[in-house]
């Protein structure tokens, strides 16, 4: 059941429905999770329930104990089973891949990490934990969340008018970039790489410009779904993009774009191995030789390989990902190693980090960063991915065969992401868009959503020759 299906928003209506009518809100919640989950593969729930089990009673361990042998055992007990279906085909086995297992573990080791940090108490109910990780609007795709943020609202909050404004909101906002946007640079997309041949290397380059658009749309437009789905039941949710099109830096790009992956990363890998004895002493050892930014430099790059390297093998098992996690790793090492001269360069040529001009300078630069990392994750090989960007470099032809969609449907990707860019300019200079419309006088409000609604219904429902695409990050 997926979020753009009718039967999705029907299952939503009906479990806001019973929420508001019973006094059990929790218990709501829980009911229709599971249930979520049951109507997508009822064996997956195997790999659901085996993450519960083992982070409920071994946190409760972990707290009063910091049983190091437990903790580490429960991890490799949740990141096993993510492996497992990670890096084998399982449908060879006949066996259920299951739905949102890195969202779930992810947010299940962190629970187990805190306890045993002793950050915030145990959860006094197994059902109300297995809540917290089951939680149907998060589960598909994300965002990461954390015990400690989220636990209140599961379990004692209250959808007020304002939540369930919001709510729908962000929903039609999350529609508008997945169908109208998103499901047709895929289909652009796909055109091109299916058919590398046929296309000229402008168009290949194209391809990817496209692809980036298709995969932020679709994944913040999920995000966006996924939250305000959260909204009408009183849940917040982590914010999980902050316009990643505006960022000055590969670093800043990484700040914005799966922000609660990145803070996952850098709270149980990043820091926990700066903090360990082993880099202490590679610390204290690298500066004696290199300096103390030198040797400050050279740990702060070990961390900053083994994170964008992690980051690569969970989008796959492939090359082209161990690659695209080593890219990342390498250009932010780089920009590590270089920070002091090219600021003594800004200094001497009196450039101004503020100016309109070199933020536009940083912002192309780094989306162009962006894009040739796009070249290994669009890819289905490393060799692929290669093939496809050498065809960049060296063929500058714009010759063509069949895109896969009517011009009509490039008019419409195109419009509809000027008002992305638009909404997302606006946010940037600080003004909470959602907030403005809410408190806009009702005529100008009801012709803002009610026109949306009719634009999403006629441009990415019932647009003729219009084709659904699945979610990206549905099956991660």
């Amino acid at each position: 059941m997926a979020f753009t299906e009718l039967s999705f928003l029907l299952f939503v209506a009906l479990f806001v429905v019973i929420y508001r009518v019973v006094g059990c809100k929790w218990q709501v919640l829980l009911v229709a999770s599971l249930m979520y989950y049951a109507l997508y593969d009822i064996r997956a729930f195997f790999y659901l329930f085996t993450a519960i089990f083992t982070t409920y009673f071994a946190g409760k361990i972990l707290y009063k104990t910091k049983n190091k042998a437990l903790l580490f055992a429960t991890l490799a007990v949740n990141f096993g089973l993510l492996s497992l279906v990670k890096f084998t085909d399982l449908s060879a086995f006949k066996i259920a891949i299951p739905l949102g297992i890195s969202f779930y573990t992810f947010q299940a080791t962190s629970y187990i990490i805190d306890l045993y940090r002793k950050k915030y108490p145990p959860a006094d109910n197994l059902l109300k934990y297995a809540l917290y990780l089951s939680f149907f609007p998060q589960i598909v795709q994300g965002p990461i969340s954390r015990y400690d943020a989220i636990s209140e609202d599961l379990y004692r909050a209250e959808a007020d008018s304002l939540s369930f404004s919001r709510g729908l909101l962000l929903m039609l906002y999350g529609y508008f970039k997945k169908l109208l946007i998103a499901n047709r640079a895929a289909l652009v997309v796909s055109g091109i790489f299916d058919h590398p041949d046929d296309f000229g290397g402008g168009f290949v380059f194209i391809a990817i410009i496209f692809y980036s658009i298709q995969i932020y749309c679709d994944f913040s437009g999920g995000i966006d779904i996924a939250r305000g789905v959260a909204y009408l039941f009183g849940v917040e949710l982590s914010e999980n993009f902050k316009r990643p099109f505006f960022a000055t830096s590969l670093t800043d790009f990484w700040r914005r774009w799966h922000i609660t992956l990145g803070a996952w990363m850098r709270d149980y890998v990043f820091f926990p191995l700066s903090l360990t004895k082993t880099f202490g002493t590679i610390n204290k050892k690298s500066r004696r030789i290199l300096g103390r930014h030198g040797g400050k430099v050279l740990t702060l790059t070990i961390s900053t390989y083994i994170v964008y390297l992690l980051i690569g093998i969970w989008h796959g098992g492939g090359f082209n990902f161990i690659a695209f996690g080593l890219y990342n790793g390498t250009l932010i090492s780089l920009s590590l190693l270089f920070e002091r001269r090219f600021n003594a360069v800004k200094k001497a040529l009196s450039i101004d980090d503020q100016k309109a001009p070199y933020r536009a300078f940083q912002v192309i630069r780094t989306s162009f960063l962006v894009f040739i990392g796009r070249y290994f994750t669009r890819s289905g090989s490393f060799s692929q991915a290669m093939f496809m960007l050498k065809k960049t470099l060296r063929d500058f032809s714009f010759r063509h065969g069949d895109f896969g969609v009517e011009p009509k449907d490039f008019a419409v990707i195109g419009l509809a992401f000027l008002v992305v860019a638009v909404i997302s300019s606006i946010q940037e200079r600080g003004v909470d868009v959602t907030e403005r419309i809410l408190s806009a006088k009702m005529p100008v409000k009801a012709a803002l959503i009610f026109g949306a609604m009719a634009v999403i219904l006629y441009f990415g429902v019932y647009a003729q020759g219009y084709r659904s695409v699945e979610f990206i990050y549905r099956n991660y």
